[in-house]
């Protein structure tokens, strides 16, 4: 039975396309150190430097900076599984909705939760005690939002300097035949599949290789627009595709440069994709 994705986000089965990896880790750490500094400093301009003499200052920043990292880091996952699932370009709305929801109005009612529990902790209640709700909410929600809105840019922008850039990706991969480990140029890749629960990469000569990657940490580490995985257990090459053909239930049967007993299966909630990826 051809498996057609992974199943998991919402119920939503993972396609084939663009996967951005966002090499932002440290940059995060500096927004969350920066907004930990403003909200605690928030409204005491005429007593800025004070305020770095007094350990209450310091009680709340820490706080505030565990706060800013924990919804941070919840954007960030949230951003990664909405990006397997609901393609920006694929399903707008969808994405768009579903962006709000986790990305922005979640972190807002755990930033406020996380504030109650702090107010509690001095004995103040957060809506009658401060000015929290009228104030610092507003803001941090503001802030949640521009941190979202981040990642829809850089989204964008990491996939068309990706096909803007033919060479950017990986260019080698370490293959293995017996006991030498071979760094195998991507330009002599025919397909990569997976085959009695090991990875095989196939060359245009037909050679088979073992390699210890799994095919999604290829799709992550392979230029998006070189590569395209087909169906669950192939990942072909764009120069290796000769032809198509149409075949049953909307599938697709693919022809390679390395001769092959049967042609390669596109499933059917790929052959749109791939045919928009073939006709690039």
């Amino acid at each position: 039975m051809d498996m057609e994705g992974k199943q998991s986000f919402l119920g939503a089965v993972e396609p084939q396309g663009f996967r951005p990896v966002y090499n932002d880790r440290y940059f995060r750490w500096i927004v969350a150190v920066l907004a930990a500094l403003f909200i605690s400093l928030y409204g005491t301009m005429e007593d800025f430097l004070d305020h770095f003499f007094m350990p209450e200052f310091y009680i709340e920043f820490l706080s505030s900076l565990l706060i800013a990292i924990l919804l941070i880091e919840c954007i960030y996952r949230v951003t990664l599984q909405l990006d397997k699932y609901y393609d920006w370009q694929e399903r707008p709305l969808i994405r768009l909705g579903l962006q709000l929801l986790f990305g922005v109005l979640m972190p807002g009612i755990i930033d406020f939760a996380l504030a109650t529990l702090y107010f509690r902790v001095y004995g103040l209640d957060i809506i009658e005690d401060t000015y929290y709700v009228a104030y610092a909410l507003p803001l941090i929600m503001a802030m949640i939002f521009i941190f979202n809105l981040y990642y829809v840019c850089h989204y964008f922008f990491l996939q068309l300097r990706s096909f803007q850039s033919p060479h950017h990706g990986k260019q080698t991969i370490l293959v293995q035949k017996g006991t030498k480990n071979i760094p195998l140029p991507v330009d002599q890749i025919n397909h990569i599949e997976r085959s009695n629960r090991h990875n095989f990469l196939i060359t245009l000569d037909g050679e088979s290789f073992l390699i210890p990657q799994t095919l999604e940490e290829l799709e992550d580490i392979l230029h998006p627009g070189s590569f395209f995985r087909v169906n669950r257990q192939t990942l072909v090459r764009y120069e290796a595709c000769r032809h198509f053909e149409l075949a049953e239930h909307g599938k697709l049967h693919l022809f390679t440069q390395t001769p092959m007993d049967n042609p390669l299966v596109v499933s059917q909630k790929r052959a749109k994709r791939f045919r928009e990826w073939m006709d690039r």
